[in-house]
This record gives C-alpha cells, sequence and structure tokens, in this order.
C-alpha cells in the first residue's frame, strides 16, 4: 500500500474522531488499524480479509486495537 493511501485512511480516521468528539477536547489520532473483507464477483462464497495499518505499529498494539474493537462490537 502506498504512503499516500496511508495517509489518506490515516486523515479520514482522524476526520472522524474529530465529527464524533463531543466533548470538545483535543484528541489525537496516534494509531489504527483496519480490518476489511473483499468478495470475488465470480464466487460470492469466498472472501478474503485484509489488515491495513501504517507501518511500525508494534505487533502487541495491533493485538490490542483488535480486541478493543471486538469489546466495542460485544457492547453494540
Amino acid at each position: 500500500m502506498s504512503d499516500a493511501t496511508l495517509q489518506a485512511i490515516h486523515d479520514a480516521i482522524a476526520a472522524h474522531i474529530a465529527d464524533e468528539n463531543e466533548d470538545d477536547a483535543t484528541e489525537y489520532l496516534t494509531e489504527w488499524a483496519v480490518t476489511a473483507a473483499a468478495v470475488i464477483a465470480d464466487n460470492a462464497e469466498y472472501t478474503s480479509y485484509w489488515f491495513l495499518n501504517p507501518k511500525g505499529i508494534p505487533y502487541h498494539h495491533k493485538l490490542g486495537l483488535m480486541y478493543r474493537g471486538i469489546e466495542y462490537l460485544e457492547d453494540q
């Protein structure tokens, strides 16, 4: 993935956090991880999963972000 694409994802997530922030506190996006699913048009039963994250995030931070994401989904 290109650096420009990674920066665009970072900027989009940071903008979303700013839009959703109800406390008017300044929050800075430091790390992020995205899981995406893609289905092949010719074979709808096959799904591939992609894990996107900026370069240099330690493995334990990636796991922590994914675990927190699961906790968030369970709370919904």
